[in-house]
């Protein structure tokens, strides 16, 4: 893919939420500069999500759970199994199990379920992923 697509489809994409909808939802945004987009979810307990959009959105982003101070995570899992404690089967560690995240689509249980069924459905771009990963953390941890 082409760099200036990719940063165009991810700039457009994340701008999307802006810093007063971010805090209403009780997200922080520590990053949405091309191609990281980068949030934690203020909850009990709270979560760092890293979104990877280098080729965004020929690509679903990979997403990174982690600490709030962005070392990788370690703690407990909402049930429910989209936030899978792992290991991946080609990254390793935990990792998202939902359409839309590349851990997704490139586990060996869903490489035939394939991101370009979903790239252009509503709710599937980083920000629209982000909310969706937002309501399962919270009615994971009431």
């Amino acid at each position: 893919m082409h760099e200036a697509l990719a940063r165009a489809n991810f700039e457009q994409d994340v701008a999307a939420l802006s810093d007063a909808a971010a805090s209403r939802l009780g997200l922080v945004v520590h990053s949405r500069t091309f191609p990281i987009f980068d949030v934690t979810i203020e909850h009990k307990p709270a979560v760092r999500l890293r979104f990877h959009g280098e080729d965004f959105d020929e690509r679903p982003p990979g997403i990174d759970i982690l600490k709030p101070d962005g070392s990788n995570w370690a703690g407990p899992m909402p049930p429910g199994g989209v936030f899978n404690g792992g290991p991946h089967s080609v990254k390793g560690g935990p990792f998202i199990c939902m359409r839309g995240s590349r851990e997704y689509h490139t586990h060996s249980s869903h490489v035939n379920d394939n991101w370009a069924n979903y790239r252009k459905q509503e709710g599937m771009g980083i920000v629209g992923i982000l909310l969706q990963l937002n309501g399962v953390w919270r009615k994971g941890f009431p």
